[in-house]
Parts: structure tokens; C-alpha cells; sequence
């Protein structure tokens, strides 16, 4: 008995007519397209794009406490940074964060374990145009995580 109903389907093409009904069924429905350079496509809210530092809101203080955490967490090993503690201090000043974007597998775990409360020090942010020309330039330096990567407008 199955080999007639698959000798029949083979026959008369069921799988192919199948197929052109979901085609024709979502036809008639409006495209869901955004012009990319001009619009952005908005992000999902669990989104994990370049990681970012964050400063106090209300002073504009950094909230990094340079407790390495990040570095130690990071599976690929791409955070390095370090600092220097004041003298009559108790908290340590950041002085360099590079981030090597270039291996990145943006698991967020690193911005998960950071301690820093009750404004996160390192944050996923949503920017996703990443791209470059050179390994150099997937490196970024703490100058460039606080106001995030510039984005350049496409020019053909």
C-alpha cells in the first residue's frame, strides 16, 4: 500500500505542488523589507551586538571597578585590562580595556558576571555593523567602548 501512494505522489507531483502553495499562499502578503544604510532594522531585546563600557548616569563616572572578572570569564581570552588605585582610595581607576572583536562569539558572559551595581559597568549593546578591512581595526581600545564604533554611512 505504500508503494502506491508514494508511486502516486511521485505521479502527479504532490511535494512540488506543495511547495508552490506556500509560495502562492504568502505572495499576496506586503514584503517586510528595510532599506538598509537609510533604516536600521530594529533589534531583538535579548540582542548581544559589541560590548560596551557605561558610566554613572547622573555623574558620568566610570563604573568599572577593574576587578578582571570579565578577562577570567571570557572563553576565547579576548579582554585585557588593567588599572591603578589612587592613593587614598579604596577603588581602582581603569587606565586600558582592549577588546579583540576579531573572536568574539558574543556569548554575553562577560558582561553576565560583571559585579558592578546598580549600573552594569559592561553591557551587550545593540550595534551589529561590525565590519572592517583589517585585523587591527577589531581591536578596540577603551576610547572607542564608551561612545561605541562610529557608524560610517555606505557609499557605493
Amino acid at each position: 500500500m505504500a508503494a502506491i501512494t508514494k508511486f502516486i505522489k511521485t505521479i502527479f507531483l504532490i511535494d512540488i505542488l506543495r511547495g508552490l502553495w506556500v509560495t502562492l499562499k504568502y505572495t499576496s502578503q506586503p514584503a517586510f523589507t528595510f532599506q538598509y544604510p537609510e533604516e536600521r532594522r530594529p533589534v531583538a531585546p535579548r540582542f548581544r551586538g559589541l560590548l560596551r563600557l557605561q558610566v554613572e548616569p547622573s555623574t558620568g563616572a566610570q563604573t568599572c571597578i577593574v576587578c578582571d572578572q570579565c578577562a577570567r570569564v571570557c572563553p576565547d581570552d579576548l579582554i585585557v585590562l588593567g588599572g591603578h588605585r589612587e592613593p587614598g582610595h579604596k577603588i581602582k581607576v581603569l587606565d586600558y580595556f582592549d577588546f579583540n572583536l576579531s573572536r568574539c562569539s558574543f556569548c554575553g558572559l562577560c558582561s553576565e558576571v560583571c559585579p558592578t551595581k546598580p549600573v552594569k559597568a559592561l553591557i551587550m549593546s545593540e550595534d551589529y555593523e561590525l565590519g572592517t578591512y583589517s585585523r587591527e581595526a577589531q581591536i578596540i581600545r577603551i576610547d572607542e567602548m564608551y561612545d561605541g564604533v562610529s557608524i560610517k554611512d555606505y557609499t557605493h
